[in-house]
């Protein structure tokens, strides 16, 4: 493949995944998708099976799965409902493909994720969990995506540094831009290889998407605000300790990362990051 035709692939994938993850409650089909990055529908499939390593529908139905776990977890919704918002005509049809992927019926796994609601609050002194209450009044972004396990020190190196170098040549690095960090999948429900990260930059303009850079526009809303200091390592653990020890009803929405200091990195205790848990 030469190398213009896989920049071009490469836009093409990233346009396709965000069509894809902003209308999961859409029937998707093949034709209207491929006619949104004009292309045909075979070529479709093939490119996104090499750039997703499975198959487009599988991929489709995997991520319908993991977004009504992502319900259940933040409400209540009557089981027609629900399928409804994930693109299915009927709860038979959700309850069947549900079952397929998770081995467990969603009634089953519902009163499961109640069960776990009701075991008492861990308390200890590892994290200071402290929030403050805002409002966010939503980011344009620009963004280079990582899929697979969380964390991976060279892997997100190698992304940072190429969103930067992106951000230097095209003048758009200013000491207003913020640098943020959105984990789209949990990786309790997602294979940890699957599991996708967006290492974004704010933008005051309207760019282009190319190559392995894409634009996605952060929506505003009412968030809880954690503050961690010290290693980016400590993150997973501490997301994880947020969540056991919530005290706020969640909302169905974008988690995300703020990073502070990070073009002048210097000791630990300067590294800060704010974690935005979508709140009711």
């Amino acid at each position: 493949m030469k190398n213009c035709t896989g920049n071009i692939y490469k836009q093409k994938t990233n346009q396709v995944i965000d069509y894809i993850n902003y209308n999961l409650h859409q029937p998707l089909q093949l034709n209207v998708i491929a006619d949104k990055v004009n292309m045909s529908k075979r070529q479709l499939q093939r490119v996104m099976a090499l750039a997703l390593d499975e198959p487009l529908y599988t991929y489709v139905t995997r991520l319908r799965m993991e977004r009504a776990v992502m319900y259940m977890q933040t409400e209540e919704i009557h089981l027609q409902k629900l399928a409804t918002m994930v693109g299915y005509d009927n709860a038979q049809s959700f309850s069947k493909a549900f079952k397929k992927q998770f081995k467990i019926s969603p009634k089953a796994y519902i009163n499961k994720l109640r069960l776990q609601s009701n075991e008492p609050i861990i308390e200890d002194n590892k994290f200071d969990i402290s929030s403050q209450i805002c409002y966010f009044e939503g980011l344009d972004l620009v963004y280079i995506r990582i899929c697979g396990k969380y964390g991976e020190e060279e892997t997100y190196k190698n992304a940072w540094e190429k969103l930067i170098h992106f951000l230097y040549s095209n003048n758009l690095l200013t000491s207003n831009t913020r640098f943020i960090g959105i984990s789209f999948d949990n990786p309790n429900i997602t294979s940890n290889n699957q599991c996708r990260y967006y290492a974004c930059a704010s933008i005051n303009e309207k760019i282009y998407p190319t190559k392995d850079f894409g634009t996605i526009h952060l929506p505003s809303g009412k968030y809880a605000i954690y503050t961690l200091n010290g290693f980016y390592s400590k993150l997973g653990n501490f997301h994880n300790y947020i969540q056991r020890n919530k005290n706020y009803t969640l909302r169905f929405g974008i988690m995300f990362d703020e990073y502070f200091n990070y073009i002048n990195q210097g000791l630990p205790d300067e590294l800060i990051t704010k974690v935005y848990i979508p709140i009711k």
